[in-house]
C-alpha cells in the first residue's frame, strides 16, 4: 500500500507542475496600442518623375505595437486618399510588410503605380494619407479575434506623373517595350485611349501593361468586357485584324475595342453631308489618307464607320478633338475644318501617336 501511496504523490506532483507550466505559457493578450506618434516618414513633399524611377521616393518607419505577451504580429502600410480616411479607409490600398520589419522603403515607380491604381490627379500635389495597421496572427492563419490597432495617421504631399498603357500583342510579337500606347485622358484619371493596327485576318490577342515590360501591372481578360490583372489571365481580343479605337477605364476596370475605317463628310467634300469619302490607311506610314477635290466655300469632318459616333472637329487653338465620342462624350462648340482654296487636296489624318492627333492638307 506504501508504494502505491508514494505513486499516487508523485503523480499529483507532476500533474501539479505540468499544469503550472501549461498556465505559465499563456499569453495573456490586451486591446493592442501604438506608442504616440509611432509612424514617421522620410518626408513631406514628393515629386516622382519618370527618369528616377529605380531610386527611393520615401521611406516610412514605424515603432511596434504592443498587444501585451509577446504574440506574433503582421503590419500593413495602408494609403488613401483623404476621402478614404472619412469613408473608414475603404478603398485605401495595402501593402503587406515582410515579418520582423518596421520599415518600408518605396521606390519611385511602385508608388507611383500605386497612385495611379487609386485614380489621383497626375502632375498636381495630392493629399495621401498613410497608416500602419498592426495585427495579431492565429498560428493556423484563421482570422485573429483581436482586433487589429493603428498608427498616428501622416498626410503626405505627393505628385506622380501619368502613365501610358501599352498594348503588346500576337500582332507585334508580344513586346511590350515596342508596342503601341494608349495615352492618360487629360482631366479624367483613369481613362485611357488610342489607335492601334493589328494587321492580318483572324482574331488577334493583346494585354495592356502599365509599364513597358511584363514585370508590371498586365491586365489580361475579366470577361465581359473587363479587365483582371492577374499576370495568368488570358489576353484580350478582337475578332479579326484592322485598325482598332481602344479604350480603358482603370476605375471600372473596363475596356472596349472598336474597329473603325476613317473617312470625310461635308459640303466641302465630294459627297457633300450626305455621302462619306473613304481613306485608306497606310501601314508603313500609319496615316489615314484621300485625294479629292475639295471646295473653298464649305466646310468638312474627319468621322469613322460613317456615323456620328466617333468623329473630329476643330478646337479654338485649331487642334482636332473629339466632337463624338462614347467613351469621352460630346464636346459642343467645335468647329469644322476646311480648305484655303478649290482644288485637289491630299487629305492626311495621323493617329497613330495616342492623345496628340493631327491632320495635314495637300493642294496638288
Amino acid at each position: 500500500m506504501r508504494t502505491i501511496s508514494n505513486f499516487c504523490s508523485l503523480f499529483t506532483v507532476i500533474l501539479f507542475l505540468f499544469s503550472c507550466e501549461k498556465e505559465g505559457a499563456q499569453i495573456d493578450l490586451q486591446t493592442g496600442n501604438f506608442p504616440a506618434a509611432a509612424l514617421s516618414a522620410s518626408g513631406t513633399t514628393i515629386v516622382l518623375t519618370p527618369d528616377k524611377e529605380n531610386q527611393t521616393a520615401i521611406s516610412f518607419q514605424w515603432l511596434a505595437a504592443e498587444f501585451g505577451g509577446q504574440p506574433v504580429i503582421s503590419y500593413v502600410l495602408q494609403l488613401g486618399t483623404i476621402a478614404d480616411t472619412a469613408n473608414n479607409w475603404a478603398t485605401a490600398r495595402s501593402i503587406n510588410i515582410d515579418a520582423g520589419k518596421t520599415k518600408y522603403d518605396f521606390i519611385v515607380k511602385d508608388l507611383n503605380n500605386l497612385l495611379n491604381s487609386m485614380n489621383v490627379p497626375a502632375n498636381m500635389a495630392n493629399k495621401i494619407a498613410v497608416r500602419i495597421r498592426a495585427n495579431v496572427n492565429q498560428y493556423n492563419g484563421a482570422a485573429s479575434t483581436i482586433a487589429p490597432a493603428f498608427s498616428n495617421t501622416l498626410t503626405q504631399q505627393i505628385t506622380s506623373y501619368a502613365l501610358d498603357l501599352y498594348v503588346p500583342g500576337d500582332y507585334q510579337g508580344w513586346s511590350p517595350g515596342t508596342a503601341p500606347k494608349l495615352a492618360a485622358v487629360p482631366g479624367k484619371p483613369g481613362l485611357y485611349e488610342g489607335y492601334v493596327n493589328m494587321p492580318g485576318a483572324g482574331q488577334h490577342y493583346f494585354k495592356y501593361t502599365n509599364a513597358p515590360d511584363w514585370d508590371h501591372t498586365n491586365y489580361g481578360d475579366g470577361g465581359n468586357g473587363t479587365f483582371n490583372t492577374d499576370g495568368n489571365a488570358a489576353g484580350l481580343s478582337v475578332p479579326d485584324g484592322g485598325f482598332y479605337y481602344l479604350t480603358a477605364n482603370l476605375n471600372t476596370n473596363s475596356w472596349t475595342a472598336t474597329k473603325v475605317v476613317w473617312g470625310i463628310l461635308g459640303d466641302a467634300s465630294p459627297g457633300n453631308w450626305d455621302t462619306d469619302t473613304e481613306m485608306s490607311y497606310n501601314e508603313a506610314q500609319q496615316v489615314w489618307s484621300v485625294t479629292a477635290n475639295m471646295k473653298k466655300n464649305g466646310s468638312f469632318k474627319f468621322r469613322a464607320n460613317k456615323a456620328w459616333t466617333l468623329d473630329f472637329g476643330l478646337d479654338a487653338n485649331g487642334k482636332l478633338h473629339y466632337a463624338n465620342n462614347p467613351f469621352l462624350g460630346y464636346t459642343d462648340g467645335l468647329n469644322n475644318l476646311s480648305v484655303p482654296d478649290d482644288g485637289n487636296y491630299t487629305l492626311i489624318l495621323d493617329l497613330h501617336i495616342a492623345g496628340n492627333y493631327t491632320y495635314t492638307l495637300q493642294k496638288n
